[in-house]
């Protein structure tokens, strides 16, 4: 049994399977997402296509808090995602592979000591984990097809 708590509470009986499905459907944010782990944690975390910069705050980590973001556009953005962590004492430690769109592919590094900002500009493709290690650290992976490199700071 399944409380609802929406507006109107109601008690609904579901199946392992569809409360599994309830907890992984994806999530699309808008430009200026502030996530919570609530709400985001465990989720993929969609980055639509809609003609505006993204700058998505990520909450204080603990150890375990997890996001996935991916790109949901049908083309190359023509806008920017930046993914910040909630402060600059909490940082990002890990890489992203650059998938070049026009020259060579590479690793991206966040040190885990001054890096809590990624700037990704006009993605055709991301696909980026994060999880938290610790309350001041999160890893980071994944890849981001792009023609510019994307950037730690």
């Amino acid at each position: 049994v399944i409380d609802d708590p929406g507006t109107s509470p109601t008690n609904k009986k579901v199946t392992v399977g569809e409360f599994n499905d309830a907890n992984l459907a994806p999530v699309e944010i808008s430009a200026g997402a502030t996530l919570t782990a609530a709400t985001h944690g465990g989720r993929t975390i969609v980055i639509p296509d809609n003609g505006t910069d993204h700058t998505i705050t990520l909450p204080v980590p603990n150890a375990g808090l997890a996001f996935r973001f991916i790109y949901g556009g049908a083309a190359a953005d023509a806008t920017d995602v930046s993914i910040h962590t909630s402060g600059s004492t909490i940082l990002f430690k890990g890489a992203i592979t650059h998938l070049d769109t026009n020259a060579d592919n590479l690793a991206v590094l966040a040190n885990g000591t001054a890096h809590y900002r990624l700037k990704i500009d006009t993605p055709a493709a991301v696909d980026i984990t994060i999880v938290g290690m610790s309350a001041t650290v999160y890893y980071i992976s994944g890849n981001a097809t792009t023609a510019t490199v994307p950037a730690f700071s």
